[in-house]
């Protein structure tokens, strides 16, 4: 797994661990075991060593996003848009998960290669097929290589609108790499496109839990060599935007995704360690 993301492989398993773990799920993944090479007792003695909080956060924050994402993406297809970009894809599962929006767009997602290779090695080993509307692009946020090219070489269409996603990403990048990457979507995306991103906020606008997390998070990063770089406020992230050429954008703080978790006798609510961002052409 040399140079693999670490934590793309850990997003994947607690993605599957609200399924597994918490009935009525709001969300399921049921790729994000083999994807991530994963079995049920791995999943079951990873939450087992890490405190209730925690746990609570780590199972609902990344199926909030995923859910989140794919409700904007089902909203983008109805509206005409065409072509689906993920961005730091990792072990996302939308191409075999969603397979009646796949049948309306080509879908480019894009990482580091490092992951990318170990992401299709599961995917042979999953015996999954891979769809023919997919393109993996090779990319590292951190550098300095061109996005523009890369998607470009992919068969990427700028001058159609597109739906970007842009999950778990941005807390491992500085704040001028964040930047150059609104600029560089914002270039790409025709009228009528839309990027989503989740980015982790300052510690007064989350709960108790979600800063209970944030501490486990950022040593568990840093010792799997993924340091947590930046923490947002929404003004300051939506300024951001606006500056790199982005239209609009504003701010969804998790607490409107209550209904999600309305009735339920586990005591699971929205996890406010990240919000997302919504950017539009």
């Amino acid at each position: 797994m040399d140079g693999i993301s670490q934590t793309a492989i850990l997003a994947a398993q607690v993605r599957a661990a609200h399924a597994l773990l918490d009935e009525d799920p709001i969300f399921k993944d049921p790729y994000a075991m083999v994807l991530s090479d994963a079995s049920e007792s791995d999943i079951r003695d990873l939450f087992a060593l890490i405190p209730a909080p925690c746990a609570r956060v780590a199972r609902v924050l990344p199926n909030q996003r995923a859910r989140f994402a794919d409700e904007e993406v089902e909203a983008a297809v109805r509206r005409g848009v065409r072509q689906y970009v993920i961005l730091g894809a990792g072990l996302d599962s939308f191409a075999w998960r969603r397979t009646d929006l796949m049948a309306d767009i080509e879908l480019f997602e894009v990482d580091h290669p490092a992951t990318q290779a170990w992401k299709k090695q599961r995917i042979d080993a999953a015996g999954l097929t891979m769809p023919t509307n997919i393109q993996f692009i090779d990319t590292d946020f951190s550098g300095s290589e061109s996005l523009s090219l890369r998607m470009a070489e992919a068969g990427f269409d700028s001058e159609r609108p597109s739906i970007w996603s842009w999950m778990g990403v941005v807390v491992y990048l500085r704040a001028d790499a964040v930047e150059s990457t609104l600029r560089d979507v914002a270039a790409l995306a025709a009228p009528g496109s839309r990027l989503l991103a989740s980015y982790t906020v300052t510690p007064d606008l989350m709960d108790a839990d979600s800063r209970e997390f944030d501490d486990l998070a950022r040593e568990a990063s840093a010792e799997s060599g993924e340091d947590h770089v930046t923490a947002f406020a929404p003004n300051k992230i939506e300024t951001m935007a606006l500056i790199s050429g982005w239209q609009s954008a504003h701010s969804v703080n998790p607490a409107s995704f209550f209904s999600w978790f309305h009735q339920r006798g586990d005591r699971l609510t929205p996890a406010s360690y990240e919000w997302l961002l919504v950017a539009d052409k």
